[in-house]
């Protein structure tokens, strides 16, 4: 149990790491999940899905705090670290789209 507190403290940490050198904010001291607030959980969750990434909405595990995403670093392996956050870096600075673009 103590080997597996540690791997995910790792896990956690490398990808909090990786997350900051993308200029994404995120937070998780301890435990198996990561919370990152986002504008937009909808939009959020649906890029994440749509590249390849299972993610819960905050508006689950939420009362009184600003939109986010859960990622649950359990099953994350080391080499999944860095494009998952590239793709949460992506997911949490996409613009809204809200139809065609005129020109």
């Amino acid at each position: 149990m103590v080997a597996a507190g540690r791997s995910y403290d790792r896990r956690r940490d490398a990808f909090l790491a990786a997350l900051a050198e993308r200029g994404v904010t995120a937070y998780g001291r301890s435990g198996i999940n990561v919370w990152i607030p986002v504008a937009d959980e909808t939009r959020a969750v649906t890029t994440l899905r749509d590249a390849g990434y299972a993610v819960a909405p905050g508006a689950l595990y939420r009362q009184a705090t600003p939109p986010g995403v859960r990622i649950t670093i359990s099953p994350l392996a080391e080499s999944d670290i860095s494009p998952l956050a590239d793709a949460v870096a992506a997911a949490a600075s996409s613009p809204p789209e809200w139809g065609r673009t005129v020109r």
